[in-house]
């Protein structure tokens, strides 16, 4: 399989097929080897790997190799448990080098008339946005060489806004980087954020009405694990519902 991060889909025809897969570690990096989270359904399938002698099966609390030596091949099977009813079903398994997210940002709308800090409550929000926002994020393999096929979950909350969460899900290009527009509804009413000037042909006051939301962004594919770290990087969003200026003054001509 080629250097980077794999999410298979195949389904198992009898109860004794065996689908076999091997990912060799070029640069020594650890290797990712998991169900893929959130679409695996039923337990029928179960992963085994080669110790070198012998077939042992995957712990499924351990969803990596690691401590391996440059060109280690790491060599699995997908079987069918003999304790179940063929399920005709297909499988979802995530392999290849282990993703790790070394960065991310969701920066504000193009042109948006940002409140400043300090006139909102809370007094920072990370991004401000009318419908529109810009994710970018960067992954890496273990040893930090840019990984392709990671994938990433992003998460927008506008409850307060009383509009459904927005989620995407995006893959890491060549160069271990995410770029997506992300899309989303206007708001109508908000609260009312302090006046605040802006210095643009002259002075202007502005008058705005927010809601407040946060987003996250998670390694999608360690699962659990992903989202726990996510959440520790909870990020709050400025939804702007409105603004109008109130007063303008024009500069020198």
């Amino acid at each position: 399989m080629s250097d980077q991060t794999h999410v298979l889909d195949a389904v198992l025809k009898s109860k004794t097929a065996v689908h076999y897969y091997s990912f060799t570690s070029v640069r020594g990096q650890d290797v990712l080897v998991s169900n893929t989270p959130g679409l695996s359904g039923a337990p029928f399938w179960e992963l085994e790997y080669f110790d070198g002698a012998n077939w042992l099966k995957k712990p499924d609390s351990e969803d990596k190799f690691s401590s391996l030596m440059p060109g280690t091949e790491v060599l699995i099977r997908v079987i069918h448990r003999a304790d179940v009813p063929l399920s005709g079903q297909p499988y979802h398994l995530a392999i290849g080098s282990y993703p790790v997210l070394k960065n991310f940002e969701f920066s504000d709308e193009i042109g948006v008339n940002r409140i400043p800090s300090g006139y909102t409550e809370p007094s920072w929000l990370w991004t401000q946005g009318y419908t529109q926002g810009i994710l970018k994020g960067r992954f890496t393999d273990s040893v930090g060489a840019p990984l392709k096929g990671a994938v990433g979950r992003f998460v927008l909350s506008l409850k307060e806004s009383r509009i459904r969460p927005v989620v995407e899900k995006v893959i890491s290009d060549e160069h271990g980087v995410v770029t997506k527009v992300v899309n989303f509804e206007r708001c109508a009413g908000g609260h009312e954020a302090r006046d605040y000037v802006s210095y643009n042909h002259g002075t202007n006051t502005w008058r705005s009405y927010y809601y407040v939301g946060g987003y996250v962004f998670s390694n999608f594919l360690l699962g659990a694990k992903g989202e726990v770290e996510a959440n520790k990087d909870l990020r709050l969003f400025g939804h702007i519902c409105n603004q109008r200026l109130i007063k303008s003054v024009p500069g020198p001509a």
